[in-house]
């Protein structure tokens, strides 16, 4: 399937959970398949794909009630390599503070920083997916990173 990982890993983004995001990937092909006939031009499926992702994403958010977007109390999906306890440890618990960042950013903050940062999309897929201005997918992503970075350094776990 064209594009799997992509839409594995914004579905990821939105979840947090590998089980859940499996679940909404599967879903979105479905929903992909059934209204393929939609799209007009080649070009566009990548948008289009996305679209479906984030939007099933979000009817999956809605439905479900889910009152955080990250899960902080299960690590048992997480494969962390490490040479040390002690590091693994670490790396968990940056993980686990840039979690609670990005769960913090306001919904449109937080929409574009997941399919940014976790499905890649460049500033005009994003803007096309978001149906908003590439001007407005900058500004946000920006807004999104600073606090996220800030959230970070507060924590004590800045670059």
């Amino acid at each position: 399937m064209a594009f799997q990982e992509d839409v594995f890993r914004i579905c990821l983004g939105f979840s947090r959970n590998p089980a859940d995001a499996e679940d909404l990937a599967q879903d979105v092909y479905l929903k992909a398949y059934r209204n393929i006939k939609t799209v007009h031009s080649p070009y566009a499926i990548k948008e289009w794909l996305f679209r479906i992702a984030r939007n099933t994403c979000l009817d999956h958010m809605k439905r479900t009630h889910v009152a955080q977007l990250f899960d902080r109390h299960s690590n048992r999906s997480e494969v962390v390599e490490n040479d040390t306890p002690e590091a693994g440890a670490e790396v968990r618990e940056r993980l686990a503070i840039l979690k609670n960042a990005v769960e913090q950013l306001p919904k449109k903050q937080r929409e574009v920083f997941v399919l940014r940062e976790y499905g890649g999309l460049s500033y005009d897929e994003l803007a096309r997916t978001l149906g908003i201005k590439t001007g407005t997918v900058m500004s946000r992503l920006n807004r999104a990173r600073k606090a996220v970075a800030n959230f970070m350094n507060e924590a004590g776990h800045g670059k």
